[in-house]
């Protein structure tokens, strides 16, 4: 595996695998936050196009080289992933990214959803919804980014967030065999909550089990200060730019530097 990241091998730690735990008496921490927006799939177009067989008068010509066929990578998340709060979808986090690495595109983040928040309504999907949106093994990559809208669900009734987590990820796994996988934790524009650690160590473990590389956006906590946007919720272009590296640079890291300790979401919720 690993064939459409980078060079030099990308692993993940093996965390502790968490278990879903009945938790009484949650402690409310900050950080919850509502992410709305709108969202919808976007492919953008092949930059460039593809070699053709060059014609020579020479005797034996000489076939110029094909273009390498640009890996397609899978987005699925919420308004951060959407990129509302960047002056252009063009400077979106996620394009970034794409365009360091090489990929070619196919978001479908939705604003408001989570792993477990959407709106049939308003043809939210959820996380889980978005992946079934594209057909099985038409990816090369897939990233699953955010789960801060399921914070409100997860301070009400944990259990069943805890579930949807691993179930999405094994979801990805399943539809997508062959895929390269990519985490992206949650994040908050405010302090970080026990919510935020729980969901976090949640989504850790998941990828743990999806032999997904993690990308933490908690440590450091990235979503603060001027890259917060003017709405007090979203990032601004500097914000996007600012996970995008975070992202990038995870992906390029040594494998021995992508080492994540994790603990239990049971662990989190009772330490403090």
């Amino acid at each position: 595996m690993k064939r459409w990241l980078v060079s030099g091998g990308i692993a993940v730690s093996v965390v502790a695998a968490f278990a879903v735990a009945v938790l009484v008496g949650m402690v409310l921490g900050a950080g919850g936050i509502a992410v709305g927006g709108t969202g919808g799939a976007s492919v953008p177009a092949p930059r460039g196009a593809p070699s053709v067989w060059a014609e020579s008068p020479s005797p034996s010509p000489s076939p110029s080289p094909v273009a390498e066929k640009e890996p397609v990578a899978l987005f699925v998340g919420d308004s951060y992933t959407v990129g509302q709060g960047a002056t252009s979808p063009e400077l979106r986090w996620s394009t970034l990214v794409s365009e360091q690495m090489g990929w070619r595109e196919l978001n479908v983040a939705d604003g408001g959803t989570g792993f477990v928040k959407g709106n049939a309504e308003l043809n939210k999907l959820n996380y889980p919804a978005q992946l079934r949106s594209v057909p099985p093994g038409s990816v090369d990559i897939v990233v699953i980014a955010g789960g801060q809208n399921d914070f409100k669900d997860l301070r009400a009734e944990p259990g069943p967030v805890f579930e949807a987590v691993a179930d999405t990820y094994a979801l990805a796994v399943q539809r997508f065999p062959d895929a390269e996988m990519v985490s992206v934790g949650p994040s908050t524009p405010w302090a970080v909550g026990l919510e935020a650690r729980a969901l976090d160590s949640a989504v850790r473990a998941a990828a743990a089990d999806a032999e997904a590389t993690y990308v933490s956006l908690l440590d450091p906590n990235i979503v603060q200060g001027r890259l917060v946007h003017e709405d007090g919720i979203h990032t601004t272009d500097a914000g996007n730019a600012a996970i995008a590296r975070r992202v990038v640079r995870t992906l390029q890291a040594p494998a021995a530097e992508q080492e994540e300790t994790g603990a239990r979401p049971a662990d989190i919720l009772t330490s403090r």
